[in-house]
């Protein structure tokens, strides 16, 4: 459990070879290029990384393509089989559609994924095909829409019986048709006026025919009733225009929907398209990483930071692929900064997270992550503070790690809440708390009756937190060869909290006299060596008794480092309060015989499932701050930046050994 020896690696080879070479670099997993140090001409030429983002933009666009599409039918389907069930539609066209599509990466050996390199000519021709489809498809929506726009403008007039051609002024009359939203009583005066109505699906639709003579006078009595003239004009009715729109609407709609399913005949592409874009995706990125070689006119030079360990096993086979190659392996020099990659035990690799959203490991710091792993599980637990909890929460991260395929961060994440609730089990058997159920006898005390006593175990727990941190500092100091800062720094912590301790058992269980003497003594003693050296490294006199008083004072921020640690308690205590409210809420139900249990179960199930939800949040987000601020406030430095190889960024595909990746088939088999 530390952080891994980094090497450079240097490799100098024909440019014939690069490929194999870089393709072995890659599926090693191992090798993080850095722009090579050697002086030389760089490549500048940009092309094939530009074309293999556009090949990728592509990819992209016809794998979300293919996605929206089929959920566009599963949407159709969904809606046709109601309507067949009431008799109202006769059943869809099938297309080959997986009802369920798998979105999380897809398990692949190199071998297939390189199967799918060699088909990328073909499945290019796919993408074109459905950038084909989708402008056709946006040609009949955006025509679909005018249509409807016009079937819109002219529904308020359908009922009108003549050709929109008889509107206007004739010889001696005016001919005029309008609507408005409102049937608002018109008002014509002493104008001679034939004035009809006409169904309207909205409002009210008039026509009027009027003296040439009167039309100014008619116009003004329509919009003052707030009634708007017809702005259309054809030699047809209004019914026969809407109805050759609604012919064009269901021709339009008949076309987009066997677009959709031509788009769906490429569906049997899917899986490989998403494997396509990683492979493209990793040629975009060994394009990136040409630009930071040195090259001639027939050679290259790559270097980049690889695992120690590694390093042997990667280079022997990149000389399997081709002879003609020469590697240099260093350690770092003075300036370099190494990328960390944690190297921990399966048990620690979901703490990582927790301390990487903090920051990364430095590359020569402590691997904090074992001792930080400890206490989050040890606080994890005492927030829940409930074994039936506790119970739910491992069952349910085992069953889902069982059978879910999960991303690894999501997996460490549900592995971790697994833990805790591993944690939470014993701390329930200890406090005697099963589902907040009154009654159930402790292995030690119940927080709710002794909420003290409580409250001094979470300041105990914090303070050996606080003590490991400082113990881990004078470590580090040790390791960087200052050791009498790693004593004069720590050692003083460590005398006096040992008085404190002596105090407060004596305080507490009365043992005898001269206890209290050496926790004085203790005190006053870690006080004055404080005083005395906190200043040390400070220039003049002054300077280093003003340091020491400084000490002196920085001991009230350590103070409250550990009071931090009672949101322990008050987690803690919350939870198993809430609980126990919500069991009496549930427990009025259980006088009505046999239908009152029935009620209070189902009433206390999502009422127990808030408070968990809710207490795993809490305990999380605190446990996760003690560790942050009290904690790695004591030693730790961060600053690091992960370790990337090349090849790991994919968003499809996950790679797996070649037996897994047989095991897989046969199961899809």
């Amino acid at each position: 459990m530390a952080i891994a020896r980094m090497s450079r690696l240097r490799l100098i080879g024909l440019k014939s070879d690069k490929n194999r070479i870089m393709n072995e670099l890659v599926r090693s997993g191992s090798f993080e290029v850095i722009p090579t140090s050697v002086e030389g001409e760089r490549p500048t030429d940009r092309s094939h990384l530009d074309k293999a983002l556009a090949r990728q933009a592509k990819t992209s666009f016809a794998v979300s393509y293919l996605a929206a599409c089929a959920d566009e039918y599963a949407a159709l389907r969904t809606q046709n089989e109601a309507a067949v069930k009431k008799g109202k539609a006769l059943p869809i066209r099938e297309a080959a559609v997986e009802k369920k599509r798998k979105n999380g990466r897809t398990e692949m050996g190199y071998d297939d994924f390189y199967d799918v390199a060699a088909k990328e000519y073909e499945l290019l021709a796919v993408c074109d095909a459905l950038e084909k489809w989708n402008f056709a498809r946006l040609e009949y929506k955006s025509r679909l829409q005018k249509v409807r726009a016009q079937l819109r403008a002219i529904a308020p007039y359908e009922a009108f019986p003549l050709p929109l051609s008889v509107l206007g002024d004739g010889k001696n009359t005016v001919v005029l048709l309008a609507h408005a939203a409102a049937d608002t009583p018109l008002a014509w005066g002493d104008a001679p006026v034939f004035c009809e109505k006409y169904a309207s699906p909205a409002g009210a639709t008039v026509g009027v025919v009027a003296r040439l003579c009167d039309k100014e006078s008619v116009l003004a009595a329509l919009t003052a009733a707030r009634f708007t003239l017809c702005p259309l004009h054809d030699d047809r009715t209004p019914a026969a225009i809407s109805a050759a729109y609604r012919a064009e609407e269901a021709e339009l709609l008949q076309k987009d929907r066997e677009a959709m399913y031509a788009v769906l005949d490429y569906y049997k592409y899917y899986n490989e398209l998403r494997a396509l874009y990683d492979v493209i995706g990793q040629d975009a990125e060994k394009s990136a990483a040409e630009l930071e070689f040195v090259a001639t006119s027939a050679t290259f030079v790559a270097e980049g930071w690889i695992p120690f360990e590694r390093a042997e096993s990667v280079i022997k086979k990149i000389r399997q692929k081709t002879p003609k190659v020469i590697t240099f392996l260093s350690d770092p020099q003075e300036g370099d900064i190494p990328p960390t990659l944690v190297v921990s035990k399966k048990i620690f690799k979901p703490y990582e997270d927790v301390t990487n959203m903090y920051s990364v490991p430095a590359y020569h710091e402590i691997d904090p992550n074992p001792f930080m792993a400890v206490f989050f599980f040890l606080f994890f637990g005492v927030m829940i503070g409930d074994a039936g909890y506790g119970i739910v929460l491992s069952v349910a991260a085992l069953l889902i790690l069982r059978f879910c395929k999960l991303e690894r961060g999501t997996a460490r994440l549900i592995a971790l809440v697994g833990m805790g609730g591993v944690s939470a089990i014993i701390w329930g058997l200890v406090f005697g708390g099963v589902f907040s159920i009154a009654g159930i006898p402790s292995l030690w005390f119940n927080p709710t009756e002794e909420p003290l006593l409580m409250l001094g175990v979470s300041v105990v727990l914090g303070a050996l937190q606080l003590l490991a941190g400082y113990a881990l500092k004078a470590a580090k100091s040790f390791r960087n060869g200052h050791p009498l800062d790693a004593v004069l720094d720590s050692v003083f912590i460590f005398i006096l909290f040992g008085g404190i301790a002596c105090l407060a058992l004596d305080m507490l269980l009365k043992l005898s006299a001269p206890l209290t003497e050496v926790g004085l003594g203790l005190l006053g003693a870690a006080l004055l060596g404080i005083l005395c050296t906190a200043g040390r490294h400070n220039k003049g006199v002054l300077s280093k008794v003003m340091g020491g008083f400084s000490g002196l004072y920085g001991l009230v921020n350590l103070l409250s480092d550990v009071l931090s640690y009672a949101r322990l308690f008050g987690l803690g205590l919350a939870s198993g309060a809430i609980g126990a409210a919500f069991n009496t809420l549930g427990s009025m139900f259980f006088s009505i015989p046999v239908a009152g249990y029935v009620i209070g179960i189902l009433l206390l199930i999502p009422l127990h499932a808030f408070n968990l939800g809710i207490g795993v949040l809490g305990a999380y987000v605190h446990n996760a701050r003690l560790q942050f601020l009290e904690f790695y406030g004591k030693f730790y430095e961060g600053d690091g930046r992960l370790f990337r190889p090349m090849g790991e960024k994919t968003k499809y595909v996950r790679f797996v050994s070649p037996s897994a990746a047989s095991a897989a088939a046969r199961r899809k088999a």
